[in-house]
């Protein structure tokens, strides 16, 4: 057996896929197994100064660790997405505009029901996936926005005058809708 760490990954690489089906499989609904299993590849080698070939059984245990670390800090990554996706879901709802005027907000739906709650689950994983398509500037101007941070206070953290922020917050919620919007549409046939 090799002590390459890229050839021990790639023999191993089936058995990450088995790990990432039984113990990711929430995952699945965001990310594709392909790209976890990229992701733990990624995470491993990042750690190549660390690593030690000790053996086989040594350097499995390693790998399932560095793969249970990965799966956790994803679940993590869309779990805080989708706890703020809900106040973002309502800006592609209603059609706001950065900085026009009142708030609107949408009634909750009175429809229950299966179909519903999937429909709500794949709106909210849009969203999320949208937000995580965004820079990081974007992304924290549009949930300021739907959390309603005052105008002057966005400003302050931004360092910038109030009419540069508006501008910004504007164009950020307008690539986030579009974004949203690709989303939604999913991909096109060929």
């Amino acid at each position: 057996m090799t002590t390459d760490l890229a050839a021990l990954l790639i023999e191993r690489a089936d058995e990450l896929a088995r790990l990432v089906r039984r113990e990711g499989s929430a995952l699945l609904r965001f990310e594709s197994e392909e790209d976890l299993v990229q992701g733990i590849h990624l995470r491993a080698l990042a750690m190549a100064g660390r690593f030690e070939f000790r053996g086989a059984a040594s350097f499995r245990a390693w790998l399932l660790g560095v793969a249970r670390a990965h799966l956790a800090d994803r679940r993590d990554y869309w779990h805080a997405l989708k706890r703020r996706s809900g106040r973002v879901l309502r800006l592609t709802w209603n059609g706001l505009s950065a900085g026009t005027g009142p708030r609107e907000r949408v009634p909750a739906s009175t429809a229950t029901g299966p179909s519903t709650f999937a429909s709500r689950r794949e709106d909210l994983a849009l969203v999320a996936r949208a937000l995580g398509l965004l820079s990081a500037r974007d992304r924290e101007l549009v949930e300021w926005q739907s959390e309603e941070v005052a105008l002057t206070e966005q400003a302050r953290r931004l360092g910038l005058a109030e009419d540069s922020a508006r501008r910004a917050g504007h164009r950020a919620l307008e690539r986030f809708k579009k974004t949203w919007r690709l989303l939604k549409q999913g991909p096109r046939p060929p």
